[in-house]
């Protein structure tokens, strides 16, 4: 995911008059399929203060992903090799063709989700790899969506276009364009390729919601983690975050 479209949380002022800015805390569950393969199931934990984000994967035994919208930097860190890499927003040698700019709109359709009332939207897009469709609920009611909706505003020309609020669910769909051309391959690869090409498709359901003051500590590395360099393009994989939102600035 992120171009993010949302409002602009005002700060709230609490007892004397002093101005306090609380955070939110958001546990889901992210099945992703591809195809026939078995589906794999994540837990994750969302956390969100400011203009800082960060992924908590599986409790941590995937790894950690911390964006920071100031610095412009998001941070994945590797817990069995005690490592982190770090990389700018937006990603270095993006163009306005790769990035990605949902275009989401209402279905006039609303529903309940953990007692929370959510307007449904459907968002379609196109990068020059792939297709992107999603179809999710979004609360401005829920909990921290205030905070949550401020940061996407932040966000802007760094993550996906998103609608105000917290996407209580959310189904997105992305495959490989049918049109696309990859230098080097031949007329005949290609068909190959889009033969074998399976759409994957994520299905993201929060569990709970909660709103908290959260330490600045959330946001640092682990302590006893050692910076490594991230593959040259080609070389490989980065890891990337977890397609619960076209939110995850990769």
């Amino acid at each position: 995911m992120k171009t993010m479209s949302a409002i602009l949380a005002v700060t709230i002022l609490i007892g004397s008059g002093a101005m306090a800015r609380a955070g939110v805390v958001i546990d889901e569950q992210v099945t992703t399929t591809r195809g026939s393969a078995p589906p794999t199931v994540q837990k994750v934990q969302e956390l969100v203060q400011g203009h800082q984000k960060k992924f908590i994967r599986n409790d941590g035994s995937d790894g950690v992903i911390m964006i920071d919208l100031d610095k412009k930097v998001a941070i994945v860190t590797d817990p069995a090799k005690k490592m982190y890499f770090e990389r700018p927003l937006p990603p270095e040698g993006s163009t306005s063709g790769q990035q990605l700019d949902v275009d989401f709109k209402t279905t006039g359709k609303s529903s309940k989700i953990l007692s929370y009332e959510c307007r449904e939207y459907e968002g379609k897009a196109k990068t020059a790899m792939a297709e992107f469709s999603a179809h999710g609920c979004f609360s401005t009611s829920a909990p921290g969506a205030a905070e949550y909706s401020a940061f996407n505003q932040a966000a802007k020309g760094m993550a996906p276009h998103m609608p105000d609020g917290i996407p209580l669910t959310l189904v997105s769909t992305t495959k490989i364009r049918s049109d696309v051309k990859i230098p080097g391959l031949t007329d005949e690869q290609m068909a190959r390729l889009q033969q074998m090409n399976q759409p994957q498709v994520a299905k993201r359901l929060v569990t709970k919601i909660a709103t908290a003051n959260l330490p600045a500590s959330t946001f640092s590395v682990p302590a006893g983690y050692t910076r490594g360099s991230l593959p040259t393009p080609g070389s490989g994989t980065v890891p990337a975050s977890p397609a619960t939102r076209p939110q995850s600035p990769e």
